[in-house]
């Protein structure tokens, strides 16, 4: 069997949309002869809920829908429709005890990222973040035909009005952050920041000898984490016989990020990278690994012809 990383190399991507958030299944429709008109008593939920609460800037969608907005940055970009969007978010009922049903920290990669305005999400969901601009946060009360409807949705019972925190993320700054939370949590500070936002970390440098040229076959051992709290390991050469990857150095046949920082190496050498997800497999996502997800990589330039 081939290693899983090698055999995404191609740039043969796939879209992953993460169903595991509940978020990308759409509710029942309103003109369903089964369901039942809850708009009034949804409607009693939530104003009974800003009352107590004492908010009086939730703003009312012609919907139905609640848009409260925590922070707003004008000048920045407005989500537009048929855009790839990354979010960060807190899914709660709204009852008593404002129970999380879903929330971004309960994934190996916090961002869900779908595309805008195109019915991949809840319908409340996609007008909510369809108000924000990229680094705005907000909360959505979202009636529950505009939510999951008449469907129980795992712990999310049937005609259950629900209220989401939202942020809007800017994926390169998230990276960076990100990439640079982990290296401060190591104590690593001889890492050395690229122009394209890689992160290289030489381990072993072996100065006098040859670097890869294009063309040249290059041969690799190495392992693949995730950059989640537990660094979990998505592909490595151990998995796989220990059996090294070859390739044919400056041909496209890479994630970009990962040839990026080979280049920086020697033969013998051994370095870790810290790939930001535009390097990597982007807004695509490839099998198992979800759209704007950065990636580490520890790497051993075994040969090189």
């Amino acid at each position: 069997m081939k290693p899983y990383f090698s055999a995404v190399l191609t740039r043969l991507f796939f879209i992953t949309l993460l169903a595991s958030a509940g978020l990308f299944t759409t509710a029942c429709k309103k003109d369903d002869p089964a369901m039942k008109d809850y708009s009034g008593i949804d409607q009693e939920i939530i104003t009974q809920y800003l009352a107590t609460n004492n908010i009086t800037t939730a703003q009312k969608q012609p919907s139905g829908v609640y848009f409260l907005p925590i922070r707003t940055n004008t000048a920045a970009p407005k989500v537009t429709s048929g855009s790839s969007v990354a979010v960060l978010y807190t899914g709660h009922l709204l009852d008593a005890a404002g129970t999380v049903f879903d929330a971004s920290s309960k994934h190996s990669n916090p961002l869900l990222t779908f595309v805008q305005g195109v019915g991949q999400i809840i319908p409340g969901f996609d007008e909510g973040v369809s108000l924000m601009h990229v680094g705005d946060k907000a909360e959505f009360l979202i009636p529950s035909a505009r939510g999951y409807g008449s469907t129980e949705r795992g712990s999310i019972p049937a005609n259950s009005v629900l209220r989401f925190e939202v942020e809007v993320v800017d994926v390169p700054t998230y990276d960076d952050n990100l990439i640079t939370s982990y290296l401060a949590t190591k104590n690593i500070t001889t890492a050395q920041k690229q122009a394209s936002g890689l992160y290289f970390l030489p381990i072993t440098t072996n100065a006098n000898a040859v670097r890869p040229a294009i063309g040249n076959t290059v041969t690799v051992l190495y392992t693949g984490h995730l950059m989640d709290a537990t660094g979990t390991v998505f592909d490595a050469s151990s998995l796989n016989g220990n059996t090294p990857l070859s390739f044919t150095f400056g041909r496209g046949q890479l994630i970009t990020g990962f040839e990026e920082g080979i280049a920086l190496m020697h033969k013998g050498d051994k370095a870790e990278l810290l790939l930001p997800s535009a390097l990597a497999y982007g807004v695509q996502g490839a099998s198992t690994i979800g759209p704007n997800t950065a990636l580490r990589f520890e790497v051993e330039v075994v040969d090189i012809k």
